[in-house]
């Protein structure tokens, strides 16, 4: 009774909500193995400055998990990317310190291919430095802490229909600049549901 009480006390109301979250369908086609859906992920840059990052999904309960379609982006000043198509998992993170983490240790793997070493921060960077310049990448006006979102809390992997096997909503990430940051820049978010 003690390990069960212990067990108990030691989840929380976001962990519950988390863990049996949808983030899958069973495909037919691979012999009824659960398939990642897709949530569609865009990125605003508020900000006159560069926003440099590393963004994606993996399961923090999957000790194994790797972050497989995870990208890499250079975001210039006051403008936005295209939406883009990522597999929904339990954690969401765009520089969070465990997907950086991941990617570190699992870079020898061959579903992880780094294409901005200078990138693979955590946080975002933001940089004044004209495109060419050696410091281009670097933090010359701040950074922002990384940002971790849960699904089945801070946005959901469920469809507005079982039947519709279209997306699963839009996760929308905003950068600004604020003096109150630690480091004069926050990242906020928007869930859209389909």
């Amino acid at each position: 009774m003690t390990i069960i009480a212990a067990g108990v006390s030691s989840c929380t109301t976001t962990a519950l909500f988390n863990l049996p979250a949808a983030t899958s369908d069973f495909n037919r086609q691979l012999g009824g193995l659960p398939v990642p859906r897709a949530i569609q992920v865009g990125f605003v840059n508020n900000t006159p400055y560069r926003a440099i990052f590393t963004y994606g999904a993996y399961d923090q309960y999957d000790h194994d998990t790797i972050p497989t379609s995870f990208g890499q982006l250079r975001l210039e000043g006051n403008t936005s990317s295209a939406q883009v198509a990522q597999p929904c998992r339990q954690t969401f993170s765009v520089g969070g310190s465990e997907l950086i983490r991941l990617l570190n240790e699992n870079e020898d793997d061959p579903n992880i291919t780094i294409t901005d070493s200078r990138a693979l921060i955590r946080g975002v960077n933001f940089s004044a430095a004209p495109l060419g310049d050696p410091l281009e990448a670097e933090p010359t006006e701040g950074t922002a802490e990384g940002l971790v979102l849960l699904s089945g809390v801070d946005f959901t992997c469920a469809r507005a229909d079982i039947r519709d096997i279209t997306g699963t909503g839009l996760l929308i990430f905003t950068f600004e600049r604020d003096a109150a940051s630690p480091s004069g820049f926050r990242i906020d978010y928007t869930f859209v549901t389909p």
